[in-house]
């Protein structure tokens, strides 16, 4: 594998990692504008996203 080759993969797993996040951003955001307590939306992350309890937290935490 070249230099060129591996830096191209390492973009496309920065670009799909970006997007899951983005999308844990929107859902926190579409749960508070909805009035969910943190409590609700750490547990909608942790089914949705497939998340630990700790790392619904942290992005949760992210937002405020």
């Amino acid at each position: 594998m070249t230099l060129l080759m591996r830096d191209r993969e390492n973009q496309k797993i920065g670009k799909e990692i970006g997007k899951e996040i983005g999308k844990i951003f929107g859902a926190i955001s579409m749960g508070k504008d909805l009035g969910l307590s943190d409590e609700e939306i750490i547990a909608r992350l942790r089914t949705k996203f497939d998340l630990t309890e700790e790392q619904a937290r942290a992005y949760l935490d992210e937002t405020e």
